[in-house]
């Protein structure tokens, strides 16, 4: 009798505790909404996200007065968000201002696609501008590649990106990204709160690779996918067709449940003939090649230490920027 009632005791400070670390998330939820979404400034959110917390567990006598009010700022702020509609009427950055423009034709065998971005990059800030129209033959389809880039020295976090190959010098990148305003700072906490559209940026392996490549220390990896052609066509018709309904269907960028990964996750489980799950490849994008290794993935022989040596291609991206056979050269 007295272990059972040791038991319940136990079990209801579990609950309790889970209750108070389920209230405090809400609450740090709803003070990150009225930062980002609201645009209260950080020096007033974070003291009151701090202090609320405390008072309500040290005060007895305020409790019930400040979990009422935390309870109606949480819900005005729900309500806000839930009202927030995407756009794409906004003063975008030049290299995410044109969204492409999709066709499919001939039974889905061809992919016209306008607006591939081709531009020359020198810097972040200094290129030249270039937007192209491009039909992509499917039965041409001969390679797909993953591409990583890690945020710094991470381990952990990356970004990712497909490069679909339709012979030597024709390789097409696609990638899922925030599409930024002039002026914008992404951030992952304010992509939590409906801050940026989504845009599927479709364009030349020498421009997406040279952007993210150019700062010197800046790491890529280009891993090549083992795939049927089968797969490699109905994954590109796939994206492309979320690329072009985004243009008229505009959605929000969500830095966990719609990022550069869980989208390209998507695409690859809807296509793919068999069972995939949602792991830590997806969780820690950074590890995605290691996942793909572990799984037969990766077209190469090699184990994984070595086959992270031969694919990296940052120091090959910045060495071959200017050459006209750049894929190529990128890769030997």
């Amino acid at each position: 009798m007295e272990s059972d009632q040791l038991c319940s005791s136990a079990r209801v400070r579990i609950l309790r505790w889970m209750l108070w670390v389920i209230m405090f998330l809400v609450w740090a939820w709803s003070c990150g909404a009225y930062r980002y979404l609201v645009g209260v400034p950080g020096f007033v959110i974070l003291p009151i996200m701090i202090i609320v917390p405390v008072c309500v567990i040290r005060s007895l006598k305020w409790r019930k007065t400040i979990l009422v009010i935390a309870g109606i700022l949480f819900v005005v702020v729900l309500v806000r968000l839930l009202l927030e509609r995407p756009t794409w009427d906004r003063d975008w950055i030049d290299s995410c201002r044109k969204p492409p423009v999709v066709r499919l034709l001939k039974d889905k065998e061809i992919v016209e696609i306008e607006n591939v971005r081709e531009f020359k990059w020198r810097s972040v800030d200094d290129y030249d501008e270039a937007w192209v129209k491009h039909s992509y033959y499917l039965d041409q389809l001969d390679s797909l590649d993953l591409v990583i880039e890690p945020l710094g020295d991470s381990k952990l976090f990356a970004h990712t990106m497909l490069s679909f190959g339709f012979g030597p010098e024709m390789r097409v990148v696609i990638s899922a990204e925030v599409r930024k305003e002039k002026g914008e700072a992404f951030s992952i906490f304010s992509g939590l709160y409906k801050q940026f559209e989504l845009i599927y940026q479709i364009n030349s392996e020498r421009d997406a690779l040279t952007l993210r490549g150019l700062e010197e220390g800046t790491q890529l990896y280009l891993f090549p996918i083992k795939a049927s052609h089968d797969f490699m066509k109905s994954l590109f018709v796939s994206m492309t067709e979320k690329a072009g309904n985004l243009t008229d269907e505009p959605k929000f960028y969500h830095s966990l449940r719609a990022n550069c990964t869980t989208e390209l996750f998507d695409h690859i489980k809807k296509n793919y003939d068999g069972s995939i799950n949602y792991g830590k490849g997806v969780l820690f994008p950074a590890q995605s090649g290691k996942v793909l290794h572990d799984m037969g993935w990766m077209d190469t022989d090699l184990d994984y230490e070595k086959a992270m040596d031969r694919f990296r291609s940052g120091m090959r991206v910045r060495k071959f920027a200017d050459d006209p056979d750049f894929s190529k050269k990128i890769r030997e």
